[in-house]
């Protein structure tokens, strides 16, 4: 199996030694580099398609890592590589404030945590199909993203609406599993968001929700504004099943 490999760029020699160790650790190749000039001399030496993600510092000693994520866009060999910032310019309550985003880019601020990042990192570069879940109660959650796992998905979770819109405009699930009661905001206007950014419109998203009966589900054709319902209590092999089905009727469009 080949290794996932990651340039991380950061002017801290200490930062780019943690960081570097820690995602070998984990299996992935990792560059390092120091500078947006050396930034470049990289990405030139190893050619276009050797690098999987870039997690870049935007405090660089001579150019802005904002600005270096948007030059990476502007070149045509190397704009799909996905970029993450790793900066200490921004406090947590800032982060969470944008949404876990700056300039379309994932975010996170130092001090960080290894285990999340590393979780992050690994969807990111999966080759998996993804799934987010998106559900306030944490058993559902987790029984969930168990069988998903168990079925080879990778899954994201978000335990409210603005931490779904953020991981969806990140990481880009094949699929999209939302619950109608969140805390911060409807599921309806969640998908209905989601259906107006052209960054997050083709994805299918599909409601599970404990808001209508067995009953209603079945009435109702297992639709609700155009989406596709599943009430709870679910038949996890049906709902599997039903994915699976969703996302071959993505392939065969694509």
């Amino acid at each position: 199996m080949n290794k996932k490999r990651l340039l991380i760029v950061d002017d801290e020699p200490d930062t780019l030694a943690v960081l570097k160790e820690g995602f070998d650790q984990e299996g992935f190749a990792v560059t390092t580099a120091t500078s947006a000039k050396a930034l470049g001399a990289a990405l030139k030496s190893a050619g276009p398609d050797s690098t999987d993600l870039i997690i870049l510092d935007i405090d660089l000693p001579d150019m802005n890592g904002v600005e270096i994520a948007r030059k990476l866009k502007e070149n045509s060999e190397i704009k799909d590589i996905p970029v993450m910032f790793l900066s200490a310019l921004f406090s947590k309550e800032q982060e969470r404030e944008y949404g876990s985003m700056l300039d379309g880019n994932i975010l996170f601020t130092k001090p960080y945590d290894m285990n999340e990042l590393v979780i992050v990192v690994k969807m990111l570069v999966s080759d998996k199909n993804k799934i987010l879940l998106v559900d306030d109660e944490e058993d559902v959650l987790l029984v969930l993203k168990e069988g998903l796992e168990e079925e080879g998905y990778y899954v994201a979770v978000a335990n409210n609406g603005h931490g779904a819109l953020a991981l969806a405009k990140s990481e880009h699930p094949d699929i999209i599993i939302l619950d109608l009661e969140m805390p911060d905001m409807y599921g309806g206007d969640i998908a209905r968001i989601l259906k107006e950014d052209p960054d997050t419109k083709d994805i299918p998203v599909m409601f599970l929700t404990g808001m209508f009966l067995k009953e209603e589900d079945k009435k109702g054709g297992r639709l609700i504004g155009g989406y596709l319902l599943f009430a709870k209590p679910y038949d996890i092999k049906e709902l599997i099943a039903t994915i699976k089905k969703l996302m071959g009727e993505k392939a065969s469009v694509a």
